[in-house]
C-alpha cells in the first residue's frame, strides 16, 4: 500500500486553459493543482494523498472549512486530487514514506470506524446515567481489566485487510500488464466485512471483523448485518461445497453503511473474496462459486483485456451504479485471471457528487 505522504517527483506540468496563476502537475499517476513556477520538471516534492487528514497547523489552515481532510476538488475544469508541499528539511530520495513525520492520518467515515462501538451511547433515564458515568469516568479508569474488551487487532497471520490500491499509484501496471485479461467487478461503496468460520468442539465457531479491527461483542453494525442477513448459511454452503471447516470470506456491508448510496432497502453484505484452507480463489473460480451456489457477491462488470492509458481506464469506471442506475458507481475493481494482480479504479465522477 502506498504511503499517505511521500517523496515523489514532478512528471509533468501542464498550463490550465484560462487560468493564469495555477497549473497541473503530475506525481505518479496523480494530477494535482500547484501555483504556476513553483516547481519544475524532474523536481522531488512530497505528495499527500486523498483521503488524509492533514494536522491543524498554520500551512493548512485553508483546509479548515474541510476540517483538514484532503479530498478530491476541481479547479477552473481542472480535477485536483491530492496536495503537493515543500520537502521537509533533510536528505530524501523518491518514495520515501514521510507520513508519520508529517502527522498524516487516513480519513475513516464514521460508518467505517468502530471506534463509535466501543463506548455504548450514553442512556436517558436518570438512575441508568448515574451507572454508565460511575462505569466510564470511575471504575474502566482504575481498573482497565474489568471492561469487556470489545475489539482486538485485524487478525492478519490468517488473511490480509482488504484495500486494493488505486491504479494512480501504480500506473506502471498498464504497461507491464498490457495485453493480460482481467475480470472486472463493480466496487460497491460500504464497508469491509471480514468472516472467519473454524469449528470448536463440534460447532461452527464465526468471527467477524471491520477493515481494521476483530470485533468481540454484537453492539455494532457489523454483528447485525451478519445476523439480520442470516449470512452464516452462505459461509456454511462453503464449508459443505469445499468438505472444510477453515473458510474466510471478505466483501463489503452496504445499506446504511456510508449513507445507503445504493439506496437499498434493507442492509446487505456482498462478498468479493472466498478463502479456502488458506488460499484465495482466483476471480474466475469466485464468481462460478457464487452464482451457481446463489451467494451475494459484488456484481461482475465484464471481462477486459488491458490495453488502456491512465485517461482511458479513468473514463471506463465513469458508468452508473448498477444497483442504483441513478447514482454513480464508486468505481470498478480490475484482477488479473493469471496472477494475483489487482487494483482499483475510482470513478471520479463519484467523488466529487459525494465529496470524497
Amino acid at each position: 500500500m502506498t504511503n499517505l505522504a511521500s517523496i515523489q517527483r514532478i512528471l509533468n506540468l501542464e498550463p490550465i486553459e484560462g487560468a493564469d496563476l495555477i497549473e497541473k502537475a503530475t506525481v505518479l499517476g496523480w494530477e494535482i493543482v500547484v501555483k504556476k513556477g513553483e516547481y519544475q520538471v524532474g523536481d522531488l516534492c512530497c505528495y499527500i494523498q486523498i483521503d488524509t487528514i492533514v494536522p491543524e497547523l498554520p500551512e493548512y489552515e485553508f483546509l479548515r472549512a474541510r476540517k483538514f481532510r484532503v479530498r478530491t476538488i476541481k479547479l477552473r475544469k481542472q480535477i485536483s486530487q491530492g496536495l503537493i508541499v515543500p520537502l521537509p528539511k533533510g536528505k530524501w530520495t523518491e518514495n520515501n514514506d514521510v507520513t508519520k513525520l508529517l502527522g498524516i492520518i487516513k480519513y475513516e467515515k464514521p460508518d467505517n470506524n468502530p471506534e463509535r462501538y466501543v463506548k455504548p451511547r450514553k442512556p436517558k433515564i436518570w438512575y441508568k446515567k448515574w451507572i454508565y458515568t460511575f462505569k466510564y469516568n470511575y471504575l474502566f479508569k482504575a481498573f482497565p481489566w474489568l471492561q469487556k474488551q470489545s475489539r482486538s487487532p485485524f487478525p492478519k497471520h490468517l488473511v490480509s485487510i482488504t484495500d486494493e490500491e488505486r491504479i494512480q499509484n501504480m500506473p506502471q501496471v498498464l504497461q507491464q500488464y498490457a495485453g493480460k485479461l482481467f475480470i472486472v467487478s463493480y466496487k460497491l461503496d460500504g464497508s469491509s466485512i471480514t468472516i472467519i468460520h473454524s469449528k470448536v468442539l463440534g460447532k461452527s465457531k464465526f468471527r467477524i471483523c471491520s477493515r481494521k479491527f476483530e470485533l468481540h461483542d454484537k453492539d455494532n453494525d457489523w454483528y447485525k448485518v451478519f445476523t439480520d442477513t442470516n449470512f452464516k448459511n452462505e459461509v456454511l454452503k462453503l464449508v459443505k461445497l469445499f468438505e472444510t471447516n477453515d473458510i474466510i470470506v471478505q466483501g463489503e456491508a452496504i445499506g446504511k453503511f456510508n449513507g445507503n448510496h445504493h439506496n437499498l432497502k434493507r442492509d446487505e453484505i456482498r462478498l468479493f473474496n472466498i478463502y479456502v484452507n488458506g488460499k484465495r480463489l482466483n476471480q474466475r473460480d469466485f464468481i462460478e462459486t457464487c452464482v451457481k451456489n446463489n451467494i451475494p457477491n459484488c456484481p461482475l462488470y465484464k471481462e477486459i483485456t488491458l490495453n488502456h492509458t491512465l485517461p482511458e481506464i479513468l473514463k471506463e469506471s465513469e458508468i452508473p451504479d448498477l444497483l442504483n442506475p441513478k447514482a454513480d458507481a464508486e468505481g470498478l475493481v480490475w484482477r488479473c485471471v493469471e496472477d494475483k494482480m489487482s487494483f482499483k479504479v475510482i470513478n471520479n465522477n463519484f467523488l466529487l457528487t459525494n465529496n470524497e
